[in-house]
């Protein structure tokens, strides 16, 4: 969370708004990141 909000505050983002939003942007960033480990896992095992 504190890293989110220190590249939301490097975005020039407001912190309030950036924490307002982080829960609805979650699931979204979790489901692209564990993507990206089962693709890089894929290319690993070949």
């Amino acid at each position: 969370m504190t890293a989110a909000l220190a590249m939301a505050e490097a975005l020039g983002l407001n912190r309030l708004i950036a924490a307002a939003l982080l829960p609805l942007i979650e699931p979204f960033a979790v489901r692209g990141i564990n993507a990206q480990v089962r693709a890089q896992n894929h290319d690993d095992a070949i």
